[in-house]
């Protein structure tokens, strides 16, 4: 592929120039993920992932282990599928992602530190069946906070056996929801914006009204967490100087 994949105004980091006249491949047809990337300088191919999403969260002990695992699924099944159909024009890098919210505990105070708080089972909020179970879902939510989960793959060729690598992350965001009044929380619903998005909000848009601060990454909330990204692309030209060159 060309280079267009890489826009004008991207940093010229050591990672970005890397990219350059590399063909890559966002594995979503999320259209946040699109524009997170494009604002920082990447307009990738969009090929979506069929891979089913279907993983039983509870198989996992660690609940942010499970969004990796779907996001390694979705890379590794658009690699695959690409290399199988043009073997002479395989990608460069495959990134994939996968965003969950999660319950979380909310502290006593403004000074309690989350990492001080006992173990607490987080509970897995996906998209909401009706409008009454987003009714449900913000209630619960309101004047407390929930954890936003991403988790990123990229996957790139190497020479060795089964010729790709997978490097993964997972970034975390606590998401702080205001005191709203119940009409606030009705009207919000009635707009139908939460039926489409885990947790039942949409951050970027109407439902970052019902939020009073993030702790953390807000791209991450959205769907992508661009620095993060960047910074794993960074250290994999300074672990590997072949990195993408295979």
């Amino acid at each position: 592929m060309s280079s267009s994949c890489v826009l004008p105004h991207a940093l010229k980091t050591p990672a970005i120039k890397k990219l350059t006249g590399k063909r890559i491949i966002l594995a979503s047809a999320s259209p946040r993920r699109k524009d997170i990337l494009s604002v920082h300088g990447l307009a990738p191919e969009i090929v979506p992932s069929t891979f089913e999403e279907d993983l039983d969260v509870n198989s996992f002990q660690n609940i942010h282990e499970y969004p990796v695992a779907t996001a390694s699924h979705k890379a590794i099944e658009v690699y695959e599928r690409l290399v199988q159909a043009d073997p002479e024009n395989p990608p460069d890098l495959v990134i994939a992602a996968d965003t969950v919210v999660l319950t979380h505990a909310q502290p006593s105070t403004e000074q309690t530190s989350f990492s001080l708080l006992p173990g607490v089972t987080q509970e897995l909020l996906e998209k909401p069946s009706s409008k009454d179970d987003n009714r449900r879902m913000l209630l619960d939510l309101n004047g407390g906070v929930c954890e936003v989960v991403t988790g990123l793959v990229v996957v790139y060729p190497i020479l060795t056996s089964p010729g790709y690598m997978t490097r993964s992350i997972d970034e975390r965001s606590l998401v702080y929801f205001a005191d709203n009044p119940r009409e606030v929380i009705d009207a919000y619903v009635e707009s139908g914006e939460g039926l489409d998005v885990a947790g039942g909000f949409a951050i970027q848009a109407r439902g970052g009204a019902l939020v009073r601060k993030v702790d953390g990454d807000y791209n991450n909330v959205v769907g992508f967490p661009a620095a993060s990204f960047f910074r794993l692309l960074d250290l994999l030209v300074e672990e590997d100087s072949d990195f993408l060159d295979v």
